[in-house]
């Protein structure tokens, strides 16, 4: 599946192979508010300001075919799996066109 973001394209693996899940760690709080995350498996650190904005800085990359998550206060993040619906082979056109309309070329039929 490809996105389209602005000038910049992003594909998506649909394959049904799973990516990598690292779970990130807080390690510190910043006077400001910010929060400093990072990976144990491959080194991604990022800064997260959750107010007034939102904003992340990606202090160093990491590996960036691996999913990240993680969550403070025991809240974890476990398994996502995409399944189709048992009507699959009707899709739904409404749908795929609002997907088209944001950018979104589900089919990947796009160039």
């Amino acid at each position: 599946m490809r996105v389209r973001t602005g000038g910049a394209s992003l594909v998506f693996e649909t394959s049904g192979r799973q990516p990598a899940r690292h779970e990130m760690v807080l390690d510190e709080t910043q006077p400001s508010g910010a929060e400093v995350w990072s990976c144990p498996e491959c080194g991604r650190r990022i800064a997260v300001q959750w107010s007034p904005d939102y904003e992340r800085v990606v202090l160093e990359p990491g590996d960036g075919r691996a999913i990240h998550a993680g969550g403070t206060g025991g809240v974890r993040i476990g398994k996502v799996e995409v399944v189709p619906s048992s009507d699959a082979a009707a899709p739904d056109t409404a749908w795929r066109q609002w997907l088209a309309d944001s950018g979104i070329d589900w089919d990947g039929s796009a160039a």
